[in-house]
């Protein structure tokens, strides 16, 4: 499943956060770790700059992980990074992007922040987006200990489950599956956008749905021997995701970039823009192919 993963770094001490679990996903999965620099024009000296401190990370990462089957590569390109980092990920057919939320200038500086939100919207492939603030505090013990797999009930929203299934089997990690009823919308009106609430008996049929559903997605867990509960609430969806999240003690949420509400609500709505702007926790960002079918918005 994640046979490439590739982590740009822009020379930040903060970016190389993204090595530890970078490394951890690629021995855990036999992957091969891209170590992907981007220097900002065609100037020899910067890209070399760029190549010898590439060259010491992915000395230090062998070196930490010292013993293990760990394959690397390193490349520098040239050009905008956001633009050089997407097409390499889908020219070379990268699995997952490892990268962290914003870091600052290093050997070729490059805001990173600028470039994260990019790559989010635009990789081709899943993004582990790693919190610069959770980054900085080193916590013990794995970020993939404790994950959060929020589901909507749909095809489409289900893109992160078979990577959390994957992670939590080799990495033993805890899952909590979280589905959370909407106990209203929002609507544009005449008077501007109201909040219409449903009526009462169509979220109780809406929560029997989805706690039948939960229950399904919880099985396919626990057949593999992974740990997994089930939570239903009601509320609105970021919300409770951020603080579910850190009542569950997850320091990873694992969600799909597109659920029942169409194209780009999810990553560009309202949902997935609270949970990536307000949360604190490590996001897993999955996307579905660009000719599914049920990539199409309805």
């Amino acid at each position: 499943m994640l046979e490439k993963i590739v982590i740009p770094l822009d020379g930040a001490k903060l970016s190389e956060a993204a090595l530890d679990q970078g490394g951890e996903l690629a021995l855990a999965f036999g992957s091969e770790l891209h170590l992907l620099g981007v220097c900002g024009g065609p100037e020899e000296k910067y890209c070399g700059l760029m190549r010898g401190y590439l060259d010491k990370k992915a000395e230090d990462v062998r070196r930490d992980f010292l013993g293990k089957d760990l394959s690397l590569k390193v490349v520098v390109l040239s050009g905008e990074a956001a633009g050089q980092v997407i097409d390499y990920a889908r020219r070379e057919r990268m699995d997952l992007l490892v990268i962290v939320s914003h870091g600052h200038s290093g050997i070729m500086p490059w805001t990173m922040g600028g470039t994260a939100n990019k790559i989010i919207h635009e990789a081709p492939v899943p993004v582990l987006l790693l919190r610069a603030a959770a980054a900085k505090k080193r916590r013990p013990g794995s970020i993939f200990a404790k994950l959060l797999l929020p589901l909507d009930g749909s095809a489409a929203g289900e893109t992160a489950l078979p990577y959390v299934l994957e992670i939590a089997a080799k990495l033993k990690s805890k899952v909590t599956l979280l589905s959370v009823v909407e106990s209203g919308q929002h609507v544009h009106t005449i008077g501007g956008l109201d909040y219409i609430r449903f009526p009462e008996q169509q979220v109780q049929k809406m929560r029997q749905d989805l706690s039948a559903y939960l229950d399904g997605a919880v099985k396919k867990f626990r057949d593999r021997g992974i740990e997994a509960r089930a939570e239903l609430t009601t509320g609105h969806a970021a919300e409770e995701i951020i603080k579910r999240a850190k009542a569950a003690g997850a320091r990873l949420v694992a969600m799909s970039s597109h659920g029942k509400s169409g194209l780009r609500q999810w990553v560009l709505g309202s949902v997935s823009n609270k949970v990536l702007h307000a949360g604190k926790t490590h996001l897993l960002l999955t996307k579905l192919p660009p000719n599914s079918e049920l990539s199409r918005p309805r």
